[in-house]
């Protein structure tokens, strides 16, 4: 065996290698994390502004990659086989073709792709001044197969752009990074439900107008009193004749520290704080913006007639946020409770998304537009309820346990497998 022979096996074992270090950098760019990289850029890590740059420009790389992958395999295949043929024959072309599919498998793609799968952002920091090389070195070629590539995808695609990360998938993120145990459940929780915020309308979170307890705005000092005393509330809104013409706010500091002592005999007009109105379909988060630029934290909820649908507080806004918030004068009623008989027991105003996520149990709506688990039901029932009344969705039954003025008030929720059977019938 010559010179050349050893300089064959030399060249095949290079471009073996060559290979597997294109497979390992493919891996790696395609699973790195931006953000990893971008805190590292912060950190002041050079590297990682050369690779946020070849990432930024991900088709190219990708097509200067596989170029190169490509390159390296034809290459070590053809003289892999120029090495076989010299040494045993024309049967060299089948030993060859074995070889090359064992050591292209192992050597060049499926062992250098976990081992970059394993530390992604490592890898793709110390493959990122080859890329920028050979990203140069193939620029030509690179831009002929981008080309086709985009006239194709651009054909398939219609000109749809595909959104990098939707909402539902940053939630499944959000529950795998809590399940690795890099956050905690109420950091997990708080996450999604700043994700879901501008998802909700006000009309979800509003007091109904039935429910306001409002003053009117010639009640007289004792009246007001009155209805601070018993209410509890720091804050009452005021009407003018009717609710369905809220004008403003009364704040009990101001009625009892500034105002009732010396003005008994007065009106409140000149401790009526004025109130925004906004309509039922605004968002949550515009709900809150709305707040900030105003020194009341109430806003008043209207229809598209300009009547009263309800009230909605700052407190309410936050609640979507970080949950329930009682306060020394609240008494605690949570939404949904679950019963020591496995059922649970539900207010008729509760959110029905709640109830789903609380029960984890997910339920058809229908063509139900309301926000309350009462509302669904009386949907269902299309008349007024009544104490017994039953409805069942899917492996749910609801039967209603409570009723106040035609509202329902109180739910009761048992929860079936999918075969239909009660959990607690099972052994």
């Amino acid at each position: 065996m010559d010179a050349t022979f050893y300089l064959s096996i030399a060249g095949l074992a290079i471009l073996v290698i060559l290979s597997g270090m294109f497979s390992a950098t493919e891996t790696s760019f395609t699973s790195a994390s931006k953000i990893k990289l971008k805190k590292m850029e912060e950190e002041g890590n050079a590297k990682a502004t050369r690779t946020i740059s070849l990432l930024e420009q991900y088709d190219k790389l990708l097509t200067t990659i596989l170029v190169g992958n490509n390159l390296v395999n034809i290459m070590s295949s053809s003289l892999c086989t120029l090495i076989f043929t010299e040494s045993f024959g024309s049967v060299g072309v089948m030993y060859a073709t074995v070889f090359m599919l064992v050591v292209i498998l192992t050597v060049g793609e499926i062992t250098p792709k976990v081992l970059a799968k394993s530390r992604p952002e490592k890898f793709a920091l110390l493959f990122t001044p080859m890329m920028l090389f050979v990203s140069k070195v193939f620029a030509p070629i690179t831009w002929i197969f981008q080309k086709v590539s985009t006239s194709v995808t651009e054909a398939v695609n219609d000109g749809d752009e595909t959104p990098t990360l939707t909402e539902e998938e940053l939630m499944i993120m959000v529950d795998e990074i809590e399940e690795e145990g890099e956050l905690e459940e109420t950091e997990r929780d708080l996450i999604k439900s700043a994700i879901r915020f501008d998802d909700k309308t006000v009309a979800e979170i509003l007091t109904p107008r039935v429910d306001i307890l409002g003053v009117d705005r010639n009640a007289t000092m004792e009246d007001v009193k009155s209805l601070f005393i018993h209410s509890g509330f720091s804050r009452l809104p005021v009407y003018e004749d009717t609710v369905d013409k809220i004008i403003g706010v009364v704040y009990s500091k101001d009625f009892f520290a500034r105002y009732f002592m010396s003005n008994r005999d007065e009106r409140i007009d000149s401790i009526i704080r004025r109130v925004r109105c906004i309509p039922e379909s605004t968002s949550v988060a515009t709900a809150l913006s709305e707040i900030q630029k105003s020194t009341v934290q109430m806003l008043v909820v209207i229809d598209d007639y300009g009547g009263t649908v309800g009230i909605v507080s700052l407190e309410d806004v936050l609640e979507e946020l970080v949950g329930e918030i009682w306060d020394e004068s609240d008494e605690i009623e949570y939404d949904v409770v679950k019963d020591a008989d496995g059922t649970f027991i539900a207010k008729g105003d509760a959110n029905i998304n709640n109830l789903m996520e609380e029960i984890e149990r997910r339920f058809d709506l229908e063509d139900y537009d309301g926000s309350t688990i009462g509302g669904f039901i009386q949907y269902k029932l299309n008349r007024s309820p009544i104490i017994g009344d039953r409805i069942s969705v899917e492996s749910l039954d609801f039967t209603v346990t409570s009723v106040r003025n035609r509202r329902i008030k109180f739910v009761k929720i048992n929860v079936r497998d999918p075969e239909g059977t009660d959990p607690e019938d099972n052994p």
